[in-house]
C-alpha cells in the first residue's frame, strides 16, 4: 500500500504541488506507523482525492475500492459525510466527524455501521499533502447509550410511579437524591435535605434508637431496616417500613446507599383498585363498558353492559339514597361523584367511586353520560364456628348480619381443614380449661395460622387465662357479653391472619430502653407479649380493660413501637418465641 502511495505521489506531479525532487520518505514514513494501527485509517491524497487504506478500512469500503482509486467514486456516502471536515483538513484545520453512517453490503448480508472520524492535515513546510482520516466504530457504543437513556428513562417513571419514598445517599450518610413522591411527603427539596439532614424527619420517641441503629449499619457497611414514623409535610407522622442497601464500586469500597420506605397501612382489607370507563345512553339508562375487566364479576348478563335495573339491585340498601342523589344531580346538567357499595354476580362485595359527566348538545339537551368508575373488591371475611352444643347462634346470626360469612360445623375434628378462606375460628366451649386446650390442640394442628376464639366463660385463675392465651387462644368471649361487643371481637381476630408480626428486624430496641417506662407499663407490655388481651390482663391485674389499652399504648408510643408483637425481643428469649403461633 505505500509503494503504491508513493507511485501515486509521482504521477500527481503538478497536481499535488511537489517536485520532482521532493523527498518523499518523510511523508511515506510518518503514516506507515498509522496505517498498521488496529483503527480503520485511510489518507486522502492529491487534487485528484485518491486514498489509500489499510485492512482495518477495507471492511468499511466497497468491495471494489482498490488502492489509489477516486474517494467520491469508490464509496460515495462516506466521502459526501466526509466533504466539509476534509475541506477543512486541506486549508490546514484538523477536526472531527461524528455520527457518519454507513452502509456495508456484502455477500453474506448487509449491515449498517456508524463510526466517527478523526481528521488530520499531513503538511510541510507549510503545505498540506495528504490528510490523515482514523475511523472509529461506535456502533456498539450508541447502541449501549440508546439503551441507557431507555433504562434512566424507565428508572424515572416507575420511581414516580412506585408507591414508595426513594432516595440515595453518598457513602457517608447525605442525601443526594429523592424521588418526587419523596419529596412531596417530606415537604422538603433535595437541597433542603442536604442542608438539613433527615434525623427531623424522625418522631422524637424514634428518634434516638434510628439514629443509633443507622450508625451501626453505616460504619459497618450493612444493610439497614426499621420501622418507624415519618413526618410529612403537615406534620402529621405516619408508620412506614423503611430499607436501606449498601452500594459497592468494583474494588469493594463503600460507593454510596439506596433507600426505600413503604407506607405502612393498618385496617386496609380492600383489593387492587381497577378503573372503568363507561357512557349511559339517556334514552334507556344503559350502562356500556369502554374497558371492560372480565376479573370482576360486575352485575350484569353480558360483562360489557348492565342495564339500569340490573345496577340498581345490585347495590346494597343503604347505599341507594347516594346513588340515586348522584343520578339526580346529572339530570340537572352538573358532574356528580357517587361511593356506594353493588353486589356481583359471585356475590363479592364490591367497592365503587364514580365520577360522571352529563354531555350537553348545542339545544341544551343531555345527550349522554359519560364516567370513570374506580372499583376494589373488599375481601370477604369468613369466620368458621364450631358449636357442639349450638349455644352460639345468636353471636353467629350478628355475624351474619354483619355481612361476615360463617360457616357452621358441630365436629371438632379433621373436617376443619376442609373449609377455605377462613379467617377466624370461633369454639363455643363448655367453659372448661380442658375442653379449651383441647380445642387448641386440634386447631393448632389442622389450621395452625388460624386464630382461635373461645366463646365460653372459663372458671379459671389469671395464670391460667394467661397459659390459654399461650397455647393459642386469640380471645375469650362471654356468653353473657352483647352480640355486638362478641362481634367485634371476633371481626378484629380476623385480621390478625394478615398482620405482619415483622420479629426480625435488626433495628429493633434493646432491653435498656424499658427503663423509659414505668412498672405497670412494664408489667402490662411483658403480659400482653405472652398473648394476653385487654380483657385477661386487666382480669389478671384488677383492672378494666380500658385502663390496661391506656398504659399499653403509652409503653408502645415511649418504646417508638406499633403493634405488640415489636416487643417480643424485649421479654421472650428466641427459642422460645420462635414456638409460638403468632
Amino acid at each position: 500500500m505505500i509503494n503504491a502511495m508513493a507511485e501515486g505521489l509521482a504521477r500527481s506531479g503538478e497536481a499535488t504541488g511537489v517536485s520532482s525532487g521532493f523527498d518523499r520518505d518523510w511523508m511515506i514514513h510518518a503514516v506507515e506507523s498509522m496505517l498498521r494501527q488496529a483503527f480503520p485509517t485511510l489518507i486522502i491524497v492529491g487534487a485528484g482525492a485518491s486514498i489509500y487504506f489499510n485492512d482495518a478500512c477495507r471492511a468499511l469500503l466497497p468491495l471494489s475500492a482498490v488502492q489509489g482509486g477516486v474517494f467520491a467514486e469508490m464509496a460515495p456516502s462516506l466521502s459526501t459525510q466526509l466533504a466539509a471536515t476534509v475541506a477543512n483538513a486541506w486549508g490546514g484545520d484538523a477536526g472531527t466527524a461524528d455520527d457518519i453512517k454507513i452502509h456495508i453490503d456484502r455477500p453474506e448480508g448487509a449491515r449498517e455501521v456508524w463510526v466517527t472520524a478523526a481528521v488530520t492535515p499531513i503538511a510541510r513546510n507549510g503545505k498540506v499533502h495528504a490528510v490523515l482520516c482514523v475511523l472509529r466504530d461506535v456502533t456498539e457504543e450508541r447502541s449501549l447509550r440508546a439503551r441507557l437513556l431507555t433504562a434512566e428513562s424507565t428508572l424515572d417513571s416507575l420511581a414516580r410511579l412506585a408507591p414508595l419514598l426513594l432516595w440515595r445517599l453518598d457513602s457517608r450518610g447525605v442525601i443526594r437524591w429523592m424521588n418526587e413522591r419523596c419529596r412531596t411527603y417530606l415537604g422538603a427539596d433535595l437541597r433542603q435535605a442536604r442542608t438539613d439532614g433527615w434525623m427531623d424527619w424522625l418522631h422524637p420517641a424514634e428518634r434516638d434508637r434510628i439514629i443509633a441503629d443507622w450508625g451501626r449499619a453505616l460504619t459497618l457497611a450493612r444493610p439497614f431496616e426499621s420501622r418507624h414514623r415519618l413526618r410529612s409535610a403537615d406534620g402529621a407522622y405516619r408508620w412506614f417500613t423503611v430499607q436501606t442497601l449498601p452500594q459497592f464500586d468494583a474494588e469493594g469500597d463503600l460507593s454510596e446507599w439506596h433507600s426505600a420506605a413503604l407506607e405502612v397501612l393498618d385496617g386496609d382489607t380492600a383489593g387492587p383498585e381497577r378503573r372503568l370507563l363507561w357512557t349511559v345512553d339517556v334514552a334507556d339508562w344503559t350502562r356500556r363498558f369502554l374497558n371492560i375487566d372480565t376479573q370482576i364479576t360486575w352485575p350484569g348478563d353480558r360483562p360489557s353492559v348492565v342495564a339500569w335495573n340490573d345496577q340498581l339491585a345490585a347495590v346494597l340498601d343503604e347505599d341507594r339514597p347516594a346513588f340515586r342523589a348522584a343520578l339526580e344531580t346529572l339530570m340537572t346538567g352538573r358532574s356528580a361523584e357517587a361511593a356506594y357499595r353493588v353486589r356481583g354476580k359471585s356475590g363479592s362485595l364490591l367497592s365503587v367511586e364514580d365520577t360522571a359527566f352529563p354531555l350537553i348538545e348545542a339545544d341544551g339537551t343531555i345527550s349522554r353520560f359519560v364516567g370513570e368508575s374506580r372499583i376494589r373488591t373488599q375481601a370477604s371475611r369468613a369466620v368458621l364456628f364450631v358449636d357442639p352444643a349450638r349455644r352460639g347462634c345468636q353471636v353467629c346470626r350478628a355475624l351474619e348480619l354483619d355481612e361476615i360469612r360463617v360457616d357452621v360445623t358441630g365436629a371438632l375434628d379433621q373436617t376443619l381443614r376442609t373449609h377455605t378462606g377462613v379467617q377466624t375460628i370461633v369454639y363455643c366451649s363448655d367453659s372448661t380449661v380442658v375442653d379449651i386446650l383441647r380445642a387448641t390442640e386440634v386447631v393448632g394442628r389442622e389450621l395452625p395460622h388460624i386464630p382461635l376464639v373461645i366463646l365460653g366463660d372459663p372458671m379459671a385463675t389469671p395464670r391460667e387465662i394467661i397459659a390459654l392465651h399461650n397455647a393459642g387462644v386469640a380471645d375469650l368471649l362471654s356468653y353473657a357479653d352483647c352480640d355486638d361487643a362478641n362481634v367485634a371481637a371476633i371481626v378484629a381476630s380476623c385480621k390478625l391472619t394478615s398482620q405482619n408480626n415483622d420479629l426480625i428486624l435488626p433495628s429493633r430496641p434493646t432491653k435498656q430502653v424499658l427503663t423509659r417506662l414505668s412498672r405497670r407499663e412494664q408489667e402490662i407490655l411483658e403480659l400482653a407479649v405472652e398473648g394476653g388481651t385487654s380483657k385477661t390482663i386487666g382480669r389478671a391485674l384488677g383492672i378494666s380493660p380500658r385502663t390496661v389499652d391506656y398504659h399499653r399504648g403509652k409503653a408502645l408510643d415511649k418504646l417508638g413501637l406499633k403493634t405488640v408483637s415489636q416487643a417480643s425481643d424485649l421479654f421472650t428469649p428466641a427459642p422460645v418465641r420462635l414456638q409460638r403461633r403468632y
